[in-house]
C-alpha cells in the first residue's frame, strides 16, 4: 500500500519539516497553505481553511490515507 499524505500548513516550520521527512520515507505528499511554497515531490495545494468552499473545491480530488495538521489560526485571544 502506498502511503499518502495531506499536510495542512506544509509551508509552515513544522509543516515544511513534516513534509521532508514524509517525502524521505517514499510518501506521495500533497501540502496544503494558502499560499502554498513550491517544495521539491511535494504537490501543492492552494486553499484558506476558513473559506469551506475554496477548501471543498481544493481538496476534491485528493484522497490521502493520512492527514497531518501542522497549521494554526491566529485568534483575538492567543
Amino acid at each position: 500500500m502506498t502511503h499518502s499524505a495531506l499536510v495542512v500548513g506544509a509551508s509552515g516550520i513544522v509543516g515544511s519539516a513534516t513534509s521532508r521527512l514524509l517525502l524521505d520515507q517514499g510518501w506521495q505528499v500533497a501540502g496544503l497553505a494558502r499560499k502554498p511554497a513550491v517544495a521539491e515531490g511535494v504537490t501543492p495545494v492552494q486553499a484558506d481553511l476558513m473559506d469551506p468552499a475554496s477548501l471543498a473545491t481544493a481538496l476534491a480530488e485528493l484522497k490521502p490515507t493520512h492527514v497531518f495538521l501542522t497549521t494554526w489560526a491566529r485568534q483575538d485571544t492567543e
